[in-house]
C-alpha cells in the first residue's frame, strides 16, 4: 500500500513539475497542474506546498521598506511582526486597528449601489436588495471591487501589505479583492455560502485578510474556523482521504478539542488575517445580512487563474503606486 501511495505521489509532482514551467511561460496553469497540486497538499498533509513554497520566495524580489499607513498613522510599524507570531501559531489573528468608520460607510454604500451576482448560477448581474433575499449569497466581481477608490485605498496600505509580507517572508502579489452579502435565505449549511468547514487550496501559499463591513454576532454569519489546523502534517489523513472537500463539524469535532473552535464576532470595521488553509467557514445567518470584505495575497499565482483587473477608475495615486510596486500589482492592466 506503502509503495501504492508514493507512486501516486511522484505521478502527480511529474505532472506539476511540468504545468509549473509551462506556467512559468505563459503565465496559465493548465488545470491539470492545480488538480496534481490539491492532489499533492492532500497526499503530503500540506508538506509539499511548504517545499514548492521555499523556492519559490528564493527567488522572489527583495521586501520593500514599510512606509507609514495613512489609515492608521500611529500604528507601530513593528506591530506587523506580533500579528506575524500569532498566525503562524494560530493560523488566524484579530487586528487591533479597525478601518474607519467613513471608509467602512462608504464600501457599505458601494455595496448597494453596485450590482451582484446571486447563487447559484451567478448568470446576471442585480442590485442586492436586502428588504427582498432571493439566494443565500451575492458575490461581486472582482474587477468592479479593483475599480473602486475606496478599496483600491486599502490595496495600497504599507501596513496590511507588510503583514502579508512578513507571514509569506516573501514580496507579496496581490492576488484579487472579494465581497459578498450573505443572508438568512436559507436557514440551513450552504456548501455554495462556504458553510461547510473547509480549506482553501488556489494557490501554493496564500494569506487573506477579511474586513467586517457589517456587525457581526452569532446570529448573523459569524466566520468560524480551526485554531492551528493550518500548520502542515496536522490534518486528519482519514478527512484529507476524502480530497478538497465540504466537512461536517460532528468530523472534525472527532479530532480537534472543543477549544480550538473559533468563532469571530466583531462590529464593523474589525479585520482579521487568517492562513485559510485552517479548516473554517462561514456559519448560516438566522437573521439580517452580513457584509465581508476579503484580499489574497500569495507567493505565486499558480493555481486557479482568475482574470486581470482591468483598470478604468482610479485615482492618480493608485496608478503610481502600481507603476512602483509593479510585482506587488502584476494583475493590475491600466487602460
Amino acid at each position: 500500500m506503502l509503495s501504492f501511495f508514493n507512486k501516486k505521489i511522484r505521478r502527480s509532482t511529474k505532472v506539476f513539475n511540468k504545468t509549473f514551467e509551462e506556467f512559468m511561460q505563459t503565465g496559465v496553469t493548465p488545470q491539470e497542474g492545480h488538480t496534481a497540486l490539491i492532489d499533492l497538499f492532500c497526499r503530503t498533509n500540506g508538506k509539499f506546498n511548504d517545499t514548492i513554497n521555499n523556492k519559490i520566495i528564493k527567488s522572489a524580489p527583495k521586501t520593500n521598506p514599510t512606509s507609514t499607513s495613512k489609515l492608521w498613522n500611529s500604528i507601530d510599524l513593528n506591530y506587523s511582526n506580533e500579528l506575524n507570531n500569532k498566525l503562524e501559531k494560530n493560523g488566524y489573528v484579530d487586528f487591533k486597528e479597525s478601518l474607519p468608520k467613513e471608509l467602512v460607510d462608504k464600501i457599505y454604500n458601494f455595496a448597494l449601489k453596485n450590482e451582484t451576482r446571486m447563487a447559484p448560477n451567478y448568470d446576471k448581474k442585480v442590485l442586492f436588495d436586502p428588504t427582498n433575499f432571493q439566494s443565500e449569497i451575492y458575490r461581486f466581481d472582482a474587477n468592479d471591487l479593483a475599480n473602486s477608490i475606496e478599496i483600491q485605498e486599502l490595496i495600497m496600505d504599507p501596513f496590511l501589505i507588510d503583514v502579508a509580507r512578513k507571514y509569506l517572508k516573501s514580496e507579496p502579489i496581490f492576488d484579487f479583492p472579494a465581497m459578498w452579502w450573505s443572508t438568512s435565505f436559507l436557514k440551513e449549511a450552504s456548501a455554495e455560502a462556504a458553510q461547510l468547514y473547509h480549506f482553501d487550496l488556489d494557490r501554493i501559499k496564500w494569506l487573506k485578510i477579511f474586513f467586517y463591513i457589517t456587525d457581526v454576532n452569532e446570529n448573523t454569519g459569524p466566520h468560524c474556523y480551526i485554531e492551528g489546523s493550518h500548520i502542515s502534517g496536522t490534518k486528519p489523513k482519514e478527512i484529507l482521504k476524502k480530497g478538497y472537500a465540504r466537512i461536517q463539524d460532528e468530523e472534525l469535532e472527532k479530532y480537534y478539542p472543543k477549544d480550538k473552535f473559533k468563532t469571530i464576532c466583531a462590529p464593523a470595521g474589525s479585520i482579521f488575517a487568517g492562513d485559510t488553509k485552517c479548516w473554517h467557514k462561514g456559519t448560516p445567518l438566522k437573521e439580517g445580512v452580513r457584509l465581508v470584505l476579503e484580499f489574497e495575497y500569495t507567493t505565486s499565482l499558480f493555481g486557479a487563474n482568475y482574470d486581470k483587473f482591468i483598470m478604468k477608475n482610479y485615482t492618480p495615486e493608485f496608478k503610481e503606486f502600481c507603476k512602483n510596486n509593479s510585482y506587488y500589482s502584476s494583475n493590475f492592466i491600466f487602460e
